[in-house]
């Protein structure tokens, strides 16, 4: 053995830490699995933090129309979904993680309705509107319509 060669593995690191690697198996890159658990979970993180952004560049660029009619069609699946969950005369109850496994979007909505005498406010898609109270179910109802 030269004097590099012993001079490197004295100077191997442990990848995570940055300890200096004790005697072991010549191939070794952390101090036990608790270092190789965290630096591979640390570089996983930062991978889907970097796919996350590049995917965010990636959304093309829409024009005016198209952004328009994205927006009519989030609208008309959101009212779609309301009114199979109640009548006109009967209000619905669902939870608000099922409404949105359903494909309901709640950022998107017509209007939003003056708070009732008890604080409750509800929002519109078109007639059907939904309010979330604090047990995390959505209250639908049907409304009249304004326009004939």
């Amino acid at each position: 053995m030269t004097e590099t060669e012993t001079t490197e593995k004295e100077e191997r690191k442990c990848r995570d830490c940055g300890a200096q690697l004790g005697p072991g198996r010549e191939d070794r890159q952390y101090c036990d699995s608790a270092c190789k658990t965290n630096f591979n979970n640390r570089r996983r993180r930062e991978q889907q933090k970097g796919e996350e952004t590049s995917a965010e560049r990636q959304l093309p660029e829409l024009s005016i129309p198209d952004y328009i009619t994205r927006i009519q069609e989030i609208l008309l699946n959101n009212r779609k979904i309301l009114e199979g969950l109640c009548d006109e005369d009967r209000a619905g109850r669902i939870r608000v993680r099922n409404l949105i496994g359903r494909g309901f979007n709640t950022k998107f909505y017509t209007s939003e309705a003056e708070p009732t005498e008890t604080g409750n406010v509800y929002r519109f898609c078109f007639e059907y509107g939904y309010r979330e109270d604090e047990n995390g179910m959505a209250i639908v109802i049907c409304r009249k319509r304004e326009v004939a």
